[in-house]
C-alpha cells in the first residue's frame, strides 16, 4: 500500500435553507470533472419522509494522478435532513453538511518497493531530494479541498438575499 499522508482532516461547511439541489450537485461534480479528477461515487441514498420531504446521503471518492510519484485523493460526504419543495425549482434544505478528506499519496507506483532498506531509501528521498515539491503539493491538496468548500458556500450564498 503506497504511504498516504492526511492532509485536510474533515474540513466541513454547513447550510440550512433555501438551494436548487439539483444545480447545486451538477456544480459540485462538475467541479471535479473541470479539475481531471477520476470521481466515484460510492453512495447515493435518497429516502422520503411520510411528509414528502427527501433525506440524501451521498459519499464521493475522487483521485487525480499529479505525477509519476504523487496522488491526490479526496472522500467527501455530502447528507441532508430534510429536502423539501418550495416552488417548481427550489428547495428548502435542512441541514445541509459536507465533509471533505483530502490525502497527499506518494509512491503509488511502488517504485522503491516494501522492504525496509526501499523504506527508509524512500524516507531519505522524500526528505532531501523531494522535499520542496511535497510542500507544493500539500498546499495544493490543501487548496483544492477549500476551493471546493468555496464553491458550496458561494452556490448556497446566491440564494440568500
Amino acid at each position: 500500500m503506497p504511504p498516504k499522508e492526511r492532509i485536510v482532516d474533515g474540513k466541513t461547511f454547513s447550510y440550512t435553507g433555501l438551494i436548487d439541489f439539483q444545480k447545486f450537485y451538477k456544480s459540485l461534480k462538475e467541479f471535479w470533472d473541470n479539475k481531471g479528477f477520476d470521481f466515484l461515487e460510492n453512495k447515493h441514498e435518497e429516502k422520503v419522509k411520510d411528509d414528502g420531504s427527501r433525506s440524501i446521503n451521498l459519499e464521493w471518492h475522487t483521485e487525480k494522478k499529479i505525477t509519476d510519484y504523487v496522488t491526490y485523493s479526496y472522500d467527501i460526504s455530502i447528507s441532508i435532513d430534510n429536502l423539501k419543495l418550495v416552488d417548481n425549482m427550489k428547495q428548502y434544505a435542512e441541514n445541509l453538511n459536507i465533509k471533505i478528506n483530502g490525502d497527499l499519496i506518494t509512491d503509488y507506483q511502488n517504485y522503491f518497493g516494501d522492504k525496509p532498506f526501499n523504506i527508509f531509501l524512500r524516507g531519505l528521498f522524500e526528505k532531501y531530494l523531494y522535499d520542496s515539491e511535497l510542500k507544493d503539493h500539500k498546499k495544493n491538496v490543501g487548496k483544492i479541498a477549500d476551493d471546493f468548500l468555496n464553491l458550496a458556500k458561494d452556490f448556497t450564498a446566491s440564494f440568500k438575499l
